[in-house]
């Protein structure tokens, strides 16, 4: 697929993510990304894990970017700040899809973002472990910190169709007076509606050779 290539170019990846489609976290916008921190093999493995983690149906496609900071402690086993630890970038294209699929996106990508999280969390953990190092849960955590990932994540909407859809788990919950007000944003871009750049028109070129316009029967 023209789309995979395009975002396995870290180049491209930074400047799409440090530019006009920029992640963001439970807090909101991250850190810059750093494209020379980004690693290949690892995420190529993540994308792996993550597909493996939900239904094969799921009308997206999504890859998960690793950016692994050269300043670890133990084999990058622990880190000795937190800002410092790997982080994952989620990365999901939405086509057009039909209702009511656009209406539950946001229970969709956060059942993989939270499948993700839980699967990091067990495999630091494990080589933790394999270092003779016991892993204990803090509020404020202290040196060493577990290098289990910060995991981040941007919604790229690609349709021709205006999306319809909603963007925030909160507009799921059915009983708003039960509501924490925990939105949980999926970070959703409409990149046909934004304003025209080289870094997003590369994005669409892609798209649209990925998934061509039908020709009309005669």
């Amino acid at each position: 697929m023209e789309i995979i290539e395009l975002l396995n170019d870290a180049a491209y990846l930074a400047e799409l993510l440090n530019g006009p489609c920029a992640p963001g976290d439970f807090n909101g916008p991250c850190d810059p990304v750093h494209p020379e921190w980004i690693d290949a093999e690892k995420s190529a493995m993540l994308t792996a894990a993550y597909h493996s983690l939900l239904p094969a149906t799921l009308p997206y496609f999504t890859c998960v970017k690793a950016e692994r900071n050269p300043d670890t402690l133990y084999n990058g086993t622990c880190v000795n700040e937190n800002g410092k630890r790997q982080r994952y970038f989620v990365i999901t294209i939405v086509p057009d899809t039909d209702f009511p699929y656009d209406s539950s996106y946001p229970l969709l990508m956060f059942s993989g973002v939270a499948s993700l999280h839980f699967w990091e969390t067990a495999r630091a953990t494990l080589e933790a472990s394999e270092q003779w190092m016991r892993v204990q849960l803090a509020t404020e955590p202290e040196p060493p910190i577990l290098n289990n990932a910060r995991i981040e994540w941007v919604t790229l909407y690609l349709g021709r169709e205006p999306f319809k859809g909603i963007t925030k788990l909160s507009e799921q919950w059915a009983e708003a007076k039960d509501y924490d007000g925990f939105e949980m944003n999926v970070h959703l871009y409409e990149v046909r509606k934004m304003e025209p750049c080289p870094v997003l028109q590369r994005l669409l070129d892609a798209y649209d050779k990925d998934f061509p316009l039908e020709e009309p029967e005669k």
